[in-house]
Formats: structure tokens, sequence, C-alpha cells
């Protein structure tokens, strides 16, 4: 492994579930990290970011509204805002979280903000780590939020069959994954999915996930976009329906070849 000298890592997004983790992951390791929030950015007010080796991008939106930012201005807009932050400030190397399911076929909003992100940031000359993510699962994540909230109500809605599968990695291994990959040029210029080593149903994973008092309803997936749609309170938005039934599944075994440790094999989530 080629070892490359790490100093201060800057995190955007550093206030989201992964952000949180990875910086205090990076601090137990000994890795000082900088912080860049929303108000920095809609300021155009920065930290110093001397003697800096790393920028992890985080920031981003995974939903839109009309009373939101749009996924250009935050996934696009902000990724540009990025690349010349890296350049002013001579930072070689940037890590991007895209998404799992990202392609230059993508049709969703989303996932076409998230492709053209990749894009500008490849075509930037930095040295780049692209991750595509599958679900990430720890501690207040997305998608155990959301079940958990369903649970509270014992109403538990699975859109469509239930059958597309999934490929979630555990937050302490994607924090493993990026430690590793700040001191490896093995991760330079690469597009890495960012996948745990299991393949799961979503109707398996919430089935096992959840007791027996709470009722499971499976909802025609037409019906589910018409109510992500038109509902504000629906569990699931547009986007979330397009990932979930999407069937996106990754190469763990490029994943592990790179970062060399076990991964947790994830079969529940932490409701």
């Amino acid at each position: 492994m080629n070892e490359e000298h790490t100093d201060r890592v800057v995190i955007s997004g550093a206030r989201g579930f992964v952000g949180k983790n990875l910086k205090k992951f990076l601090s137990k390791n000994g890795i000082p990290t900088i912080s860049i929030s929303r108000q920095n950015f809609k300021n155009n007010k920065f930290p110093s970011l001397k003697n800096t080796s790393h920028f992890i991008h985080l920031a981003g939106i995974g939903s839109e509204s009309v009373d939101q930012d749009s996924f250009v201005k935050v996934n696009v807009e902000l990724t540009k805002t990025v690349i010349n932050l890296c350049k002013k400030n001579n930072i070689k190397n940037i890590f991007y979280f895209s998404g799992l399911g990202v392609s230059k076929n993508s049709r969703s909003s989303y996932f076409i903000s998230k492709f053209n992100a990749e894009q500008l940031i490849k075509k930037s000359g930095l040295r780049y780590t692209i991750f595509r993510p599958s679900y990430i699962i720890g501690n207040d994540d997305y998608l155990t939020k959301n079940i958990s909230k369903q649970i509270l109500k014992k109403h538990v809605i699975i859109p469509g069959s239930g059958k597309f599968l999934l490929q979630p990695i555990s937050i302490d291994d994607v924090c493993k994954c990026i430690k590793v990959g700040l001191n490896s040029s093995k991760f330079s210029n690469k597009i890495i999915d960012l996948v745990g080593p299991r393949e799961i149903t979503f109707q398996k994973l919430i089935t096992k996930s959840i007791h027996s008092k709470v009722k499971i309803q499976k909802m025609n997936i037409e019906l589910a976009y018409k109510k992500a749609l038109t509902d504000i309170n629906f569990e699931y938005g547009v986007e979330d329906l397009n990932i979930l039934v999407g069937n996106y599944v990754g190469n763990h075994k490029k994943l592990q070849n790179l970062c060399n440790f076990k991964f947790e094999k994830i079969s529940l989530l932490n409701t």
C-alpha cells in the first residue's frame, strides 16, 4: 500500500448523520478535521483551510420541494464551490458521496444532480474518490428513523412488492473505509460502490427489524408514488421510492479488496 501523509481533513455537511460520525471517528484516530456548514456556503465565508490534505464533500440534499433548495442549487452548485475551494487552498484530494445507482442514464432528478456533480469532480483536475453509497445504517440514520416513526404508529408501509434488493453498509465500516482511503493512493481517481457484503430485500430487512404487534401494509407502487406527490405527511418521498425500488446493488468485492478489513453483514435496522 502506498502511504500518503494526511494533514487536516475538511468535511462539508459535518452536522449530518455521516458527517457527525465521521468527524468523531477521525478525531479518535488522531486526524484533525475542519467543518464547513451550509451557513458557510450561504455567506461565502469559510474557515482557514491551510495545511489540509483532503476535502470530504458530504453536503447535499436528497429531496426538494417548493420552499426548499433545489437539487441543482445544492448538489451541483455547492460542488462547484468545493472544487474552487480546493484549488484556491491547494487541497489536492476530494472525496465525494454520490449515490448507488447514479449513472449517465439516470432519470431521477436527484440522481441526475449527483451524476452532474460527479462529472464536475472528474473534470476538475483534482485527485478524486467518488463513493456511491447504499443505505448507511447506524444510530440515527435516515432509513432507521423513517421506519422507527412508522413503528411508533404500529403501522409500517412497504411500497410495491418489497422484493427489491438493498445492500446496506454500517456507518462504522464507512468511517473505516474513509480512513483507509485517506492514507492510500489506491483510492485515487476511482468511483467505488460503498456497499456492505449482504444483499437483502427491503421486505426482509423490515420484517426482521420489527416485532409482531406492528402491522405491515404492502402498498401498490403507483398509489405510493401518488401519495408521495400529493401528501406531505406520507412516509416516503418520490426520490425515496426511486431509490428503494431501483433494486440497486454494488460491487462489494472491489471495496473489500481496497479496504482489507471484515465488514458487518447487516440484516436488521437499529429500530
